[in-house]
């Protein structure tokens, strides 16, 4: 399958009439039936039923029709930023970052100052959940990441620097029975059902605060979530109260609260990279980060604290 014949294909579809489609298309009739037949001899199925007077798509012919339609705006967009790089830009960096939370403070002022530095670089900004971000990082979809430093403990041949200092928070609904409090001790929070991100994205990132709950005597309901949107709903919707960065309500003004945790593990902005991948445009960002004060990344941990 390829695409020109995929294009042919929407066209027909679009306009249900080879011959309009041909036209548009500024292809012979012929050539098209050909194209379309070849198609569905490729995948074994007819995609149009074709009748005297009309042309209609069969179950298979709508199904394909609407995930290619899907496809295409992606396929255009890769297109124009490949056409970019030939005219503008010469390198690229590819920048990941964890869903929902803010680009703010050092973290943000870095970016800020490489993109107004590095004209001849393309930059592209990404998010994705913790598990997803990290393995994008180890096979090279991404350039580096803006993590935190719970996350990456087990995650090998990557480099870490430590960029920024947070903390951990309690989040809850505003509408949650303890939101008027004006203050929470993990002990307020026995009875209460723990909204985490599942295991396969996020690792080890509330177990100390999961042991203080054993030390103090209880042991709570846990539900997981795969996504920051799905956390948050559990939160707005169930009733239950989550820890994270504290940025994470900004997604939802007025619809959360936050309170500080007293649990002290260590819970940095970190940005990460792996080891052996020699983007020019990397090293430079690299190099940035030095200037901008952030220590010496360490290998294959959360690095040093500053």
């Amino acid at each position: 399958m390829n695409f020109t014949r995929i294009e042919y294909f929407l066209a027909a579809a679009e306009y249900l009439n080879f011959t309009k489609a041909a036209n548009v298309l500024y292809i012979t009739q012929p050539s098209l039936s050909k194209q379309i037949a070849l198609l569905e001899d490729e995948l074994g199925l007819a995609l149009f039923e074709r009748n005297p007077r009309d042309l209609q798509l069969t179950p298979a012919g709508k199904l394909l029709y609407h995930e290619f339609k899907k496809l295409m705006p992606e396929i255009d967009a890769i297109t124009e930023k490949v056409k970019r790089l030939k005219y503008e830009k010469n390198e690229t960096l590819y920048i990941g970052c964890i869903e929902a939370v803010n680009l703010d403070g050092t973290a943000a002022k870095i970016i800020r100052d490489y993109s107004q530095n590095a004209k001849n670089v393309e930059i592209f900004i990404e998010r994705y959940g913790f598990g997803t971000l990290h393995n994008k990082v180890i096979d090279g979809s991404i350039d580096l990441a803006f993590t935190f430093s719970t996350q990456i403990g087990k995650i090998k041949d990557i480099m870490c620097a430590v960029v920024e200092h947070r903390r951990r928070y309690i989040i809850m609904s505003s509408k949650h029975k303890l939101a008027a409090n004006d203050d929470i001790n993990i002990e307020d929070l026995e009875g209460e059902t723990f909204v985490l991100h599942s295991r396969s994205e996020a690792t080890a990132l509330c177990d100390d605060i999961l042991e203080e709950c054993g030390q103090l005597g209880f042991y709570p309901e846990i539900r997981y979530a795969d996504t920051v949107d799905a956390l948050l709903d559990y939160l707005e919707l169930t009733g239950g109260v989550a820890f994270l960065d504290k940025s994470i309500t900004d997604s939802r003004p007025g619809r959360l609260k936050y309170f500080p945790t007293k649990v002290e593990k260590p819970f940095d902005m970190v940005c990460i990279w792996k080891k052996n991948n020699n983007n020019p445009a990397l090293r430079a960002f690299i190099k940035k980060l030095t200037t901008m004060g952030v220590p010496p990344p360490q290998p294959g941990h959360s690095g040093t604290r500053r």
